[in-house]
């Protein structure tokens, strides 16, 4: 069971930071409460990337429910561009979610190697 909610925090992972540049453009270009859900995606990334490689550094087993917080990040982009009525590059978001799936298969081996040196140098 914890090989599949790891290898479900990597998806969600990936996913994340395939979405981050979409999000951080779309932060610069709304404004008001549009802009907040963009903010909020941005800073929880970050939030769960601390706290996902923070539970890496210890060992402790909270790091599957860090795997599951990476979906925090996603639902705030996605809900961003589901309730904003004037979201810049409306069409995005399929393709990134394309891309998302296509490069997950290649990065499965080299994600984990990459936490443990953002892990190592963070904490």
């Amino acid at each position: 069971m914890e090989n599949y909610v790891a290898l479900l925090g990597m998806l969600l992972l990936w996913a994340s930071v395939i979405w981050l540049p979409v999000t951080v453009y779309r932060a610069k270009a709304l404004d008001g409460q549009a802009k907040a859900w963009a903010l909020s995606a941005i800073f929880g990334f970050f939030m769960v990337l601390f706290g996902f490689t923070r539970a890496m550094a210890d060992g402790s087993a909270t790091i599957l429910i860090w795997s599951v917080a990476w979906a925090m990040p996603i639902g705030l982009a996605l809900y961003l561009r589901a309730s904003a009525p004037n979201v810049p590059v409306p069409g995005w978001d399929k393709w990134m979610g394309a891309v998302v799936l296509i490069t997950f298969l290649p990065m499965i081996g080299v994600l984990p190697g990459i936490l443990r040196h953002i892990s190592a140098a963070i904490w």
